[in-house]
């Protein structure tokens, strides 16, 4: 437990310092949630109208829904980075090679590893879009957004293991930056984030239960209606995230221990 704390304490110090190289980028990163709510506002009134999108979605306040779901998908976009891309830019570095060689488990690295980033990328889109939440829905609907920072949480747990599935992906074929490339909008597009799930085919609506970030925005919709919030829904999304984290993560420790033997075996290429 020692090795992963230190892990952690040194991607944080990583992570800090970057960021400081990088302010500009930091800035923007506060700017993108309402970049993403523009662009998604301006389409909708051109194309329709938001009591129509408000109706679609079951939800009272289109403005606190879009804002909650962008955070939600800048969010999930950054845990997946934080784990698979740590990965990724390890490889490119060289060192992937001595990540696998360490006498700590390539599993639990990638995890230590991706976790100051992913918690950081949330707190910094939960606070990008607080000033908005609290101007449209006041006291409640900042309430309501710490409830999804909290569902965000959870939501984690499968994230991180999903994510630990493509790191173990990524040790083993070459082509790795299609894999990243293609994991997150696959997971937004199957989760509806901006649009209801409903109207995907049936097979992607299958699959869409077997995302968790499908859980975290159904989580948002009950959010989103100002009237009251109803516990039952929540706590089954509790539970699917649990169970989703069991699966993924149990499957992560199995994946990434055939891939790491076959790489001690033959190296990184």
């Amino acid at each position: 437990m020692a090795g992963a704390i230190d892990v952690m304490r040194a991607q944080l110090h990583a992570t800090i310092y970057w960021y400081k190289n990088n302010r500009w980028l930091f800035f923007t990163m506060f700017l993108w949630p309402y970049l993403m709510v523009g662009m998604l506002l301006v389409v909708g009134v051109m194309f329709g109208s938001m009591k129509e999108y408000a109706s679609r979605m079951g939800v009272s306040s289109p403005g606190f829904f879009l804002l909650s779901a962008s955070t939600v998908a800048m969010s999930s976009l950054g845990i997946v980075d934080a784990v698979a891309g740590f990965a990724l830019y390890n490889r490119w570095l060289g060192t992937l090679n001595y990540i696998v060689l360490s006498p700590m488990r390539t599993t639990l690295i990638f995890l230590a590893a991706g976790i100051p980033d992913s918690l950081i990328t949330m707190l910094i889109t939960v606070t990008s879009v607080s000033p908005a939440v609290l101007y449209i829905g006041g006291l409640g609907g900042g309430l309501r957004l710490l409830l999804i920072l909290l569902v965000m949480l959870v939501g984690m747990l499968p994230l991180l293991g999903l994510s630990v599935l493509a790191a173990s992906l990524l040790l083993l074929v070459k082509e790795e930056s299609n894999i990243i490339n293609s994991i997150v909008p696959f997971m937004l597009l199957v989760s509806g984030v901006f649009y209801p799930v409903e109207i995907l085919p049936g097979l992607l609506q299958a699959v869409s239960r077997a995302v968790p970030v499908t859980y975290v925005v159904r989580a948002a919709r009950i959010a989103s209606v100002f009237g009251g919030l109803r516990g039952a829904p929540l706590i089954a999304v509790f539970y699917s995230l649990l169970l989703l984290a069991l699966a993924y993560n149990g499957a992560a420790s199995l994946a990434i221990r055939g891939a790491e033997e076959r790489v001690r075996m033959r190296g990184v290429d």
